[in-house]
């Protein structure tokens, strides 16, 4: 007989679960619902062109020369010294190891100090003019050296629904809206597509907030498809995620609940 109602007990939690898990919604993450199914249809998209990335006050720099001496080389890389950026990692996992940037950082005037140069203005300039001016001013002192220049900084913060949500050391300067969210590991789905918050952090130290909607290949003719330098991207959840919450305490307390009543009754019968 005890045999039967731990049986009877176990078949009765299998249900259920069963049950619990039935009541779940099946979802998947798509974009860009307004591109036809068919093979055949072509959508054509017109894309700005990014915005080169301005230097900033707190910027870092890898500022990299080459010359033909290799000892005036040492000399001339030594300012990309290790940098400690916190929690920042450059492949998206949270290793302390991962979170070492190197370069030059602009000071509170806008230089970097460089070896043989000296001090080299270089706020609100991109990239490629830095690149150029630092070519000028090397060339006085070496012949046909080779700089090489690039953001050691350019961080972009994702949060919300998305799978792994942190902040990402940038590997290039034209990072988009989908770059950061394949290094968070794609939206969950819980997420909301159509109403993605960007917050952007402008020269003047202000911000700006916009809402993207990535069910739509509008999208990427946004001016806001290519993110800047501290931009941060907030996946808010869906309604149902929101309701959800409530509803899956509600009804994992009455599966409990259930469970419970039933191995009343079952021991009740078991001592008559």
């Amino acid at each position: 007989m005890f045999q039967n109602a731990s049986r009877l007990f176990t078949y009765s939690l299998v249900f259920l679960l069963v049950v619990n898990l039935a009541s779940c919604k099946i979802q998947r993450v798509s974009y860009f619902k307004d591109v036809p199914d068919s093979t055949s249809a072509q959508k054509i998209l017109q894309t700005l062109t990014p915005p080169p990335a301005i230097v900033r006050i707190d910027d870092v720099l890898n500022i990299n020369i080459q010359t033909l001496d290799p000892q005036a080389n040492t000399v001339l890389n030594q300012g990309n010294l290790p940098l400690n950026s916190g929690a920042i990692s450059s492949l998206g996992d949270r290793n302390a190891s991962q979170s070492i940037i190197a370069g030059y950082l602009v000071d509170k005037d806008g230089n970097v100090h460089l070896p043989y140069i000296g001090d080299v203005m270089v706020k609100g300039l991109t990239s490629k003019q830095v690149k150029d001016l630092v070519t000028q001013k090397i060339s006085v002192y070496f012949k046909d050296p080779v700089v090489n220049v690039r953001f050691a900084n350019y961080k972009i913060t994702v949060l919300g629904e998305v799978r792994n949500p942190t902040t990402f050391l940038v590997p290039n300067e034209n990072p988009t809206i989908f770059d950061a969210l394949g290094l968070a590991g794609d939206i969950t789905v819980s997420g909301r597509k159509d109403n993605v918050m960007l917050i952007r952090t402008d020269a003047t130290g202000a911000k700006q907030i916009v809402r993207l909607n990535l069910d739509s290949t509008t999208a990427i003719s946004s001016p806001y498809f290519y993110l800047k330098p501290d931009d941060v991207l907030y996946v808010e959840p869906t309604e149902d995620k929101v309701a959800g919450e409530s509803n899956y305490r509600v009804r994992d307390i009455a599966v409990i609940a259930s469970a419970i009543s039933l191995m009343i009754v079952i021991i009740a019968r078991l001592t008559l």
